[in-house]
């Protein structure tokens, strides 16, 4: 579990994770000097989101696809008409 944790983090480090990251710092500092709580929550969301790497940053919303794995969906499928 650890080491999944350690390769999510050191990563895909991608330029939209960068920014997302930097934003969180920003977006805190911001709530910590002038207590404001927008700022606060929108800190937690964009830092959650450069650390584990998740939700729509540079257009990754997809979930990972197995690459490599026989899916066996594509045979063929009988129909019969009911009159």
């Amino acid at each position: 579990m650890l080491t999944a944790v350690k390769n999510q983090l050191t990563t895909n480090w991608h330029p939209m994770r960068l920014v997302a990251l930097g934003l969180g710092i920003i977006l805190g500092i911001n709530w910590l000097t002038n207590s404001a709580p927008i700022s606060g929550f929108l800190s937690l969301f964009f830092l959650f989101q450069a650390i584990t790497n998740t939700g729509c940053l540079a257009g990754q919303c997809m979930p990972n696809q197995k690459k490599g794995v026989d899916d066996d969906r594509s045979e063929f499928i009988e129909y019969e008409e009911i009159k």
